[in-house]
């Protein structure tokens, strides 16, 4: 089974890293129907090359949780 890397918010057009995805993404205003999991490269490239989707900056690394 495929590891499921990564999150596709499609109302901002933004690819998240499902493992680093928090707060700071800003997907959580986004309807669980306009998001996908998925864990296909070539679907991530033709979506940033054909489609105009970009990376979210925010989940590159993990997010610490501060108080």
């Amino acid at each position: 089974m495929k590891k499921l890397k990564y999150l596709i918010d499609h109302v901002t057009k933004t690819i998240h890293q499902r493992d680093y995805a928090g707060d700071r993404c800003g997907f959580l205003n986004t309807p669980i129907d306009k998001r996908e999991f998925i864990g296909d490269g070539a679907y991530i490239e033709l979506l940033k090359t054909e489609k105009g989707y970009k990376v979210c900056n925010s989940c590159q690394t993990f997010q610490l949780l501060t108080r």
